[in-house]
């Protein structure tokens, strides 16, 4: 599981600090990048990561849109796992029916993000 290219955004600086700080902890040969909105996320090769982790309520671009341009428009075909608040009952299942690979709820449990990692990696 080693030089893995992982990517996070979130537009919330406290979630983006904490997530940089957990997936160091928990995978130090990883290269994490952190972006603060899908835009940004949109501007780039995302080709060159193995693992995109993603927020759902961002303004202007959500995370599901994200999702659906990142498949459709740029032909992303490694997992994203939606990382999100939305947490009550068929909120996992409609992330899952989106096509998200997975669903790690927030505040994230240093234990499931690993977990939820590993499987993928």
């Amino acid at each position: 599981m080693s030089n893995l290219k992982v990517l996070f955004v979130d537009d919330n600086e406290l979630n983006r600090i904490v997530m940089q700080d957990m997936l160091e902890i928990l995978f130090e040969d990883f290269t994490v990048e952190i972006y603060e909105s899908a835009q940004e996320v949109l501007d780039l090769n995302t080709d060159e990561y193995d693992l995109i982790l993603s927020d759902i309520d961002m303004p202007h671009i959500s995370g599901f849109d994200l999702y659906t341009m990142l498949r459709e428009d740029k032909k992303y075909t490694k997992p994203i796992i939606a990382v999100t608040a939305l947490a009550v009952s068929g909120d996992k299942e409609r992330m899952l029916m989106h096509g998200f690979n997975d669903y790690i709820s927030k505040p994230v449990d240093i234990d499931i993000l690993e977990k939820t990692i590993q499987k993928y990696c």
